[in-house]
């Protein structure tokens, strides 16, 4: 098995080159830099640097060397973990997305833990009673939550649950009262967390219910009238074990599959979700990066989504030779 990984991680680099030179060719295509956004977002009365000034600090930043230069001195510094500096927060960008990523991924993991909870059962009830009612109340309503924007179904819970109810915080991640007096104890701080994570994972859920359910009934309807399923149950082997030790451990791998593409999701997040509940998440930060044309901010986020993904495929190879010893991953 170290030999496969090895062996993929190896496969894995040429393309790791490649996607470093399409990330820095669209950050760098981007209109405008991000010292005209910085210039541009000062406050009004603060003066304004001359254009002689603009063209000084334009040559401090390197911006006008040619593009083959300043990429390889790019990978270079990305190379030996130096991302470079945010010019709005004026801090090392490896400082600052840390912290992102971990509020990401403390909703995604228990939103995707959910998901497949959930889905799993869903998705196998309605492949092996086809055609029933459960089976059709649940491709109807999935189809519903699959046609739903994500950001249609957090406003909906928003007013819902925030507005109508009143159960649930609406947006942020602490209480600003907390915040202003402070927590009694770490407890009370967790709580407060939970409390303002509850409308997100929902979402997230929500979101990610009805691909899945219905990905995992698809797998298992090419499974459960097969031969040896039918061979199982003229056994006299219980449902129970002929569906989900002999059915779902051969429809795995399409399961799997769905799974290496959702990893990502962990560390990247749901741009718009977090949007909509101002989660202080790697998916909000990069919608503000783009809009303060914080480059560095920006080419560190694409690369990290990147190479999620690259992970991501990297884990479902790897679970294919789990699930199925037969499977050659070589």
């Amino acid at each position: 098995m170290l030999k496969v990984i090895l062996k993929r991680i190896l496969h894995t680099l040429p393309l790791l080159l490649a996607m470093t030179i399409v990330v820095f060719i669209i950050v760098d295509a981007m209109p405008g830099d991000e010292l005209s956004a910085y210039i541009n977002s000062l406050p009004e009365g603060t003066p304004r640097p001359s254009y002689e000034q603009i063209s000084q600090m334009r040559s401090m930043l390197e911006f006008d060397k040619p593009w083959i230069n300043r990429y390889l001195d790019w990978l270079s510094d990305v190379l030996s973990g130096n991302f470079g500096n945010s010019l709005y927060y004026r801090a090392p960008v490896v400082d600052i997305v840390p912290s992102l990523i971990w509020h990401t991924f403390m909703i995604n993991s228990i939103a995707l833990i959910l998901t497949f909870l959930l889905s799993i059962p869903i998705g196998v009830r309605s492949a092996a009673h086809k055609n029933g009612f459960f089976d059709r109340f649940m491709t109807t309503s999935t189809l519903i939550l699959v046609s739903l924007p994500s950001f249609f179904i957090g406003l909906y819970l928003m007013r819902l649950f925030a507005v109508k109810l009143g159960i649930t915080p609406a947006t942020g991640m602490h209480s600003v009262l907390s915040v202003v007096k402070g927590y009694e104890s770490k407890q009370a701080e967790i709580i407060d967390v939970l409390h303002h994570m509850i409308l997100p994972v929902m979402t997230l859920t929500l979101v990610e219910l009805g691909t899945v359910s219905r990905y995992v009934r698809n797998a298992m309807v090419e499974v459960v009238h097969q031969d040896y399923i039918r061979t199982a149950r003229s056994k006299g082997l219980k449902e129970r074990v002929v569906i989900y030790r002999h059915a779902f451990r051969n429809a795995l791998i399409p399961v799997i599959s769905l799974f290496g593409i959702l990893f990502p999701t962990l560390f990247v997040g749901n741009i718009f979700v977090e949007a909509i509940f101002s989660w202080p998440g790697i998916g909000l930060e990069f919608l503000a990066a783009v809009y303060r044309r914080d480059a560095s901010m920006i080419s560190m986020f694409i690369l990290f989504f990147s190479i999620a993904s690259i992970l991501g495929n990297l884990l479902a190879d790897i679970l294919y030779g789990v699930a199925d010893p037969r499977i050659k991953v070589e």
